[in-house]
């Protein structure tokens, strides 16, 4: 049996219309055909779940985001310090913007300076050249006047090029020098270990004790003006240490940082988490001055390991002894209360010879004292009897 189809003719119009249907559909095939990307055919994405795949990408858009540290416009200048994505090393631009217009800095290597004047400044300083000169570019912030400055320097011969300031500038990620300068007095302690810098100091806002560490290695600060609490109820080995303790978390671990100051000049940092274990512990370094101006009222009682110390330990005038360890117990005699001794009972010292170690090298401390004029009293009486004495103020870059 054979089928029997209908045979029917279309007019020319039916035709038209049938052909312009028949394009139209082969061209929305087409269109989609090359849309939908082929893998997202495979097996394996349909496999994958939704919340995973978001996960991986927000992931490696985290990792590669670019992080700004300082950006600010001078009159003449636009100038950016920046982390690149995928790298946690700081770079510079400098764009002159007024003519000759010029790219006269292009992502080289930022170094963080911190405190390179006393003016309150933070640095970042970027070599490079400049009509023909090596030249260093340095963008710096102040954080208490919220201002800017470009500094364009001769490296031989550190003439300035340029110095331009720019106002109501914002750093989000500008770290904060420890030492921002040695005659800072609202710096309670100040020094550096060897992956960190460390301050603890009175916030003259408030007036409340305050915490930062900066991590040296990848530029963050990991505790930015958070309170500092002094410990004076610190366990052994420490409970004859100043001890300061402040932050919140490391490495997303909650855990606490603790500041500590032993009176012969030996600094800690230490992190330890929430079950009391040691995340981080790491001396000062001493090619970093140690700044230190602690408060009585932080001090334990057995500050400095005897029970004469603490009442004048880390005190700002300090009458220092040159000599190795015959000196030592020579000054001890020296200032042993008796007939030879014509030391005034009323200073404001005390005496309790040691030797201490500085930047400079190691010297006898052989009295802390909180006026100037009794260390001075003392270093006269040790010169007197033949000593190599000077008066020294602890708040300055002697250490």
């Amino acid at each position: 049996m054979k089928l029997a189809w209908p045979n029917y003719r279309l007019n020319p119009w039916s035709r038209r219309l049938v052909r312009r249907l028949f394009f139209a559909f082969a061209a929305g095939f087409f269109a989609i055909s090359f849309t939908v990307p082929a893998q997202s055919l495979t097996p394996s994405s349909l496999t994958t779940a939704p919340s995973l795949r978001g996960m991986a990408e927000t992931g490696t858009l985290v990792a590669q985001a670019e992080r700004t540290i300082l950006n600010f416009n001078t009159p003449n200048y636009a100038v950016r310090v920046f982390t690149p994505a995928g790298s946690r090393n700081p770079v510079m631009n400098v764009f002159r913007r007024t003519a000759p217009s010029r790219l006269e800095q292009n992502q080289q290597p930022a170094v963080f300076r911190g405190a390179v004047t006393s003016d309150g400044f933070l640095s970042y300083d970027s070599f490079g050249s400049r009509d023909g000169r090596n030249v260093i570019f340095r963008a710096s912030h102040n954080r208490g006047t919220s201002q800017a400055r470009l500094e364009i320097i001769d490296q031989a011969t550190d003439q300035v090029y340029v110095n331009e300031t720019a106002s109501g500038v914002v750093a989000p990620n500008m770290p904060e020098d420890p030492v921002i300068d040695a005659l800072d007095r609202r710096t309670l302690v100040g020094f550096e270990t060897q992956n960190y810098a460390v301050r603890v100091f009175r916030d003259p806002r408030d007036n409340i004790r305050k915490m930062n560490v900066y991590q040296k290695t990848t530029s963050i600060t990991l505790v930015n003006g958070q309170p500092a609490t002094p410990d004076l109820q610190a366990m052994a080995p420490y409970e004859c240490w100043v001890n300061y303790f402040g932050g919140s978390q490391w490495n997303n671990v909650p855990a606490r940082y603790f500041v500590r100051l032993q009176a012969g000049g030996q600094a800690l940092l230490e992190v330890i988490d929430a079950n009391g274990t040691v995340l981080v512990s790491e001396p000062r370094i001493t090619s970093v001055p140690l700044v230190t101006n602690v408060p009585a009222e932080d001090r334990p009682q057995c500050f400095g390991g005897q029970s004469e110390v603490p009442s004048g330990a880390m005190a700002p005038w300090v009458a220092a002894v040159f000599g190795g360890e015959d000196t030592l117990q020579q000054v001890r005699q020296s200032l042993t209360p008796g007939a030879g001794n014509r030391l005034p009972g009323s200073l404001t010292c005390v005496i309790a010879p040691r030797f201490e170690s500085a930047r400079q090298g190691q010297f006898i401390n052989a009295a802390d004292c909180t006026d100037r004029n009794d260390a001075g009293a003392v270093v006269n009486f040790l010169r007197a009897r033949g000593f190599n004495s000077r008066l020294v103020y602890r708040n300055f870059r002697y250490r």
